[in-house]
């Protein structure tokens, strides 16, 4: 019993608000995401600011795949973000931080016990990004899928940060992703500066995706054509009387 209660002793303790762990629903959260939370938190007060997937994993029993829908998740309905820091001597370092889950927390009103609170969460979410859940979720698949891994939380916020502050077209992101698998280029920086071009380029929509494929595709035939007709000239040959 005293190396049991040593063992408590040197692990410490992780206090957590019982405001949140009344009101987590009306974030959005489920309880695997309240877990998640707990976990992160856990080490985060143990000096750990980005504990390993590995850590979560031993420690939940969630799968790995798991384990990252939930941080996607986490992201996606802005409970959590990655946030870079630096220390006293400069150097920078990333930790998870959950301040956009607390700003929630503030916001809800003394009546908060209104059970459709968590829809109309979500629900304004989908205004704000002008897109369903739904949409959202198919793009981080997508990208999985054709990656044939599942995403990193750094990944999972830099997706993220295209759909929620750069304010892309999911269907765009999409689009974006297939030009860089036809050129075989598994990079979410190659996405990204796919992208940039195409807002430089005043590209929005797919249809304009559509339009500039069209207009390429009607200047290659073109220089085609004209490359043929030179290749049919012959020079005629004309003989010369002595």
């Amino acid at each position: 019993m005293d190396r049991f209660a040593k063992l408590l002793l040197q692990s410490g303790q992780t206090s957590i608000s019982n405001y949140l762990l009344k009101n987590y629903t009306k974030l959005g959260m489920n309880s695997d995401e309240l877990i998640m939370y707990l976990q992160i938190k856990r080490n985060i007060d143990m000096g750990n600011y980005l504990p390993d997937i590995e850590i979560i994993i031993n420690a939940t029993g969630f799968s790995k795949n798991k384990a990252y829908e939930i941080l996607h998740e986490l992201i996606q309905k802005k409970i959590m973000r990655i946030k870079t820091l630096k220390n006293k001597n400069g150097h920078s370092f990333d930790v998870y931080d959950f301040e956009l889950m607390y700003d929630k927390l503030s916001q809800l009103s003394d009546v908060s016990d209104d059970i459709n609170h968590k829809d109309k969460v979500a629900e304004n979410t989908n205004k704000e990004n002008n897109m369903t859940a739904t949409e959202r979720k198919n793009v981080f698949k997508q990208i999985e899928s054709e990656f044939g891994r599942p995403l990193s939380p750094m990944e999972l916020e830099e997706i993220s940060a295209w759909i929620d502050k750069d304010k892309y077209d999911t269907k765009l992101i999409s689009l974006a992703l297939r030009e860089a698998v036809l050129n075989q280029v598994y990079s979410l920086k190659y996405i990204d500066r796919i992208l940039i071009n195409w807002n430089k380029s005043n590209i929005r929509t797919p249809a304009d995706v559509e339009n500039m494929r069209n207009k390429r595709e009607s200047h290659n035939k073109s220089r085609n054509n004209k490359s043929n007709n030179n290749d049919d000239f012959k020079i005629p040959i004309i003989k010369l009387d002595k």
